[in-house]
């Protein structure tokens, strides 16, 4: 299960967007802390009835790899603090929300985020 979504590159291609499964604690934050990376938090999304929520962040390009290493690390992390249906759930909640992405940035041309937060592409990559 992939729990992150890349929305391609951002701000004149310094930085990568992406979008990525967590809960309201923040779990991933000293996961970033501990590789150094470089981030900032655009937004959250989060429905009512869910206890995950979706976070809009910018990385820094030369921080993309060690990103991709706390993604992984933080499926572990959910584990071992409780949320055993991380993998589950959350699985079909990024498939759905990748889902949506792809259908709006092949109709539009954007993702509209409801955080504010447009993103201009032709298509996710994959």
């Amino acid at each position: 299960m992939k729990n992150y979504i890349d929305l391609g590159k951002c701000c004149l291609g310094v930085r990568e967007h992406y979008v990525y499964l967590d809960t309201e604690e923040f779990l991933a934050r000293s996961l970033f802390v501990r590789h150094l990376i470089h981030y900032q938090i655009e937004g959250t999304m989060v429905h009512q009835d869910e206890k995950y929520r979706l976070y809009s962040v910018k990385v820094l390009k030369k921080d993309e790899q060690k990103f991709l290493r706390a993604m992984e690390e933080l499926k572990g992390k959910m584990l071992l603090f409780g949320h055993t249906d991380y993998i589950s759930r959350g699985g079909e909640l990024m498939g759905i929300t990748r889902d949506l992405f792809r259908e709006e940035a092949e109709q539009t041309g954007r993702i509209e985020l409801p955080i504010g937060v447009t993103i201009r592409t032709k298509a996710l990559p994959e």
